[in-house]
C-alpha cells in the first residue's frame, strides 16, 4: 500500500494512478472514493471536458482552483524551509565565501518556470564572487511518492550528477555539491535538498527552432550519445552513492513496491532485461489484485500484462548504460547559437539495456501520432539523427543508429505504465505496441480481447465495467 484512501473509515489502498491522486485537495482516494460524493472534487474526465469545451467561465474558475491547490502546497514547502541555515551550510561548503538566499513566495513561483519545473521548486544561492547554485526542493504535491522513496529518487539524482561528471566529463551537466533527506533530523535546513550548480543557457524550444539550430543540436546530441557508450556498467537499477566514501556511484535499485504496512520494498538491480521486466509486470498485476490500479477494467490491464509477458524484447544481460528518462526539450540547456550548455532534470534516470538507453529522445517523438493513431513510427528528425550517427560521427555507430530509429522499449514502457483510465489511449497504445511486436498492419481490439480471454483465463478478475 504506497497511499492508504483518504476517506473516512475506508482500509483500502489509494490508486497509484492519477485517478487516486487529486491536484486540487491533495488526497489520495481508492478506486471507489476517487468518484463518490464523499471526494467533491472535478475527476480527471471531467477536468479534460472543460477543458476540451473552451468554455473561458469553467476554464477560469478551474485554472483558479489549481493555482490555490499549487500554491498551497507551495506555502507548505517554503515554511518548512530554514533559509538561514541553508545560508550557513552554502558558506561551509564554499569555505567561507559569503552568499544570500532567495525562496521565491508561492504566488510568485506558480508560474515561474524559472523557480517551478515538474516535481521541483528552486531556491537560489548567490554568492558574493557571482557564483550561482540552486537549491532543489521537490514539491509536496498530489503524486510526491512516500519519503522513503523521495529520499531515494533524491539521492539518485545526485549520484547521477557525480557519476556523470566522474565518467563522462563531456556530457554537460551541473555539479552538485550536497544534499539531505526529508525527514532526517540533522538536515538543519529543514525539507530535504540537492544543491547544484545553475547553468547557463535557456530551456530549448524544439518547435521554435529552425532547420539549421536543429541540425546543430542534434550533431551534439550524436556525440553525447557516443560518450554514453563508452560509459558501461555491470547491473539494471538506479545510480545510488557508493556504500564507500571514496567509491564510484554503483547501481541499485530499479523500482519499488509497498508492503501492507507502506514500507518500501525494493526490486534491482538486475543482470539482465528480462528479469526486470518480468519483475516490473509482476508487480502490476499485484496491484491489479489490490485494487491500486486498473479499478474500472482489471481484466484488460491483467490480459495486456500477460500478452507483454509472452512477447518481451530481446533479453539482454549487459553490460548498460545511463538513460535519460525525460528527455523533453525542456530539459536541454541552450545558449543562442544553440550550443547545449546543460542536460537537466536526471531524477528518474536509470541504468538500462542498450536498446533502450540510446532511443532517441522524446523531444523528437512524434508524439501525437502515438496516441492518437497508435503509431510510433520513426519521425525526420529521428531518422536525422540515427544518419549522423551512422555516418558523420567519429566513430560512424550502424548500432547507436539502429537503435535510436527504433522505439521498441518505449512502446513497452508505454504499455506497462498506461492504464484502462486513459481511456482510448490505453487500447491506441497497446495496439501500436501488439503491431510491431507481431509484425502486423492492423489491430482489433475485441477479436484480441476473445483471444487473450481464450488463452491466458480471466485470472481472478471480473469483466471490465467500463469497455
Amino acid at each position: 500500500m504506497k497511499w492508504p484512501c483518504a476517506a473516512q473509515a475506508c482500509r483500502r489502498p489509494a490508486l497509484w494512478t492519477l485517478l487516486g491522486q487529486c491536484e486540487q485537495c491533495h488526497r489520495h482516494f481508492c478506486g471507489e472514493h476517487a468518484v463518490s460524493t464523499l471526494h467533491t472534487c472535478l475527476t480527471t474526465e471531467e477536468i479534460d471536458t472543460i477543458y476540451v469545451s473552451g468554455d473561458e467561465s469553467k476554464l477560469r474558475k478551474l485554472n483558479a482552483s489549481r493555482r490555490t491547490a499549487g500554491e498551497k502546497a507551495l506555502s507548505a514547502l517554503i515554511d518548512s524551509i530554514d533559509g538561514n541555515a541553508l545560508r550557513k551550510r552554502a558558506e561551509t561548503l564554499r569555505h567561507g565565501m559569503k552568499c544570500t538566499v532567495s525562496l521565491p513566495a508561492a504566488d510568485q513561483a506558480y508560474l515561474n518556470t524559472d523557480v517551478v519545473g515538474g516535481r521541483h521548486y528552486h531556491g537560489f544561492i548567490m554568492f558574493e564572487d557571482g557564483k550561482v547554485w540552486l537549491a532543489r526542493f521537490r514539491l509536496p504535491n498530489h503524486n510526491a511518492p512516500p519519503v522513503e522513496e523521495r529520499n531515494f529518487d533524491r539521492r539518485s539524482e545526485f549520484a547521477t550528477y557525480r557519476y556523470l561528471a566522474e565518467a563522462a566529463a563531456a556530457v554537460p551537466v551541473a555539479r552538485v555539491y550536497d544534499y539531505a533527506d526529508d525527514e532526517d533530523p540533522s538536515n538543519a535546513v529543514g525539507a530535504g535538498y540537492i544543491l547544484v550548480e545553475k547553468l547557463a543557457g535557456k530551456p530549448l524550444d524544439w518547435y521554435e527552432a529552425n532547420q539549421a539550430q536543429k541540425e546543430k543540436f542534434m550533431r551534439q546530441l550524436a556525440d553525447i550519445y557516443t560518450q554514453l557508450e563508452k560509459c558501461p556498467l555491470g547491473a539494471l537499477g538506479r545510480l545510488q552513492l557508493s556504500s564507500s566514501l571514496a567509491g564510484q556511484p554503483e547501481v541499485g535499485t530499479a523500482f519499488f513496491d509497498y508492503d501492507s504496512n507502506g514500507r518500501a520494498v525494493p526490486f534491482g538491480p538486475f543482470d539482465n532485461t528480462d528479469d526486470y521486466y518480468k519483475a516490473l509486470i509482476q508487480h502490476k498485476m499485484g496491484l491489479i489484485k489490490t485494487g491500486e490500479i486498473a479499478p474500472s477494467a482489471p481484466l484488460d490491464q491483467y490480459l495486456v500484462y500477460r500478452s507483454l509477458l509472452d512477447c518481451l524484447p530481446r533479453n539482454e544481460q549487459g553490460p548498460f548504460f545511463l538513460r535519460h528518462v525525460d528527455s523533453r526539450d525542456v530539459n536541454f540547456l541552450v545558449d543562442t547559437d544553440y550550443n547545449i550548455t546543460g542536460i537537466i532534470d536526471w531524477e528518474l534516470a536509470i541504468v538500462t539495456a542498450k536498446g533502450a538507453a540510446f532511443q532517441s529522445p522524446l523531444l523528437l517523438y512524434d508524439l501525437g501520432e502515438l496516441y492518437h493513431e497508435g503509431l510510433s513510427t520513426p519521425s525526420e528528425d529521428e531518422k536525422r539523427l540515427a544518419t549522423i550517427l551512422r555516418e558523420e560521427t567519429e566513430t560512424k555507430s550502424d548500432e547507436l543508429s539502429a537503435w535510436v530509429a527504433q522505439k521498441l522499449h518505449f512502446r513497452v514502457d508505454q504499455v506497462i505504465e498506461t492504464n484502462p483510465e486513459a481511456g482510448e489511449n490505453f487500447t491506441r497504445v497497446f495496439g501500436g505496441w501488439w503491431k510491431a511486436a507481431m509484425g502486423e498492419q492492423a489491430f482489433d481490439w475485441d477479436v484480441w480481447y476473445r483471444n487473450a480471454l481464450e488463452k491466458y483465463g480471466d485470472g481472478g478478475f471480473a469483466p471490465s465495467t467500463v469497455r
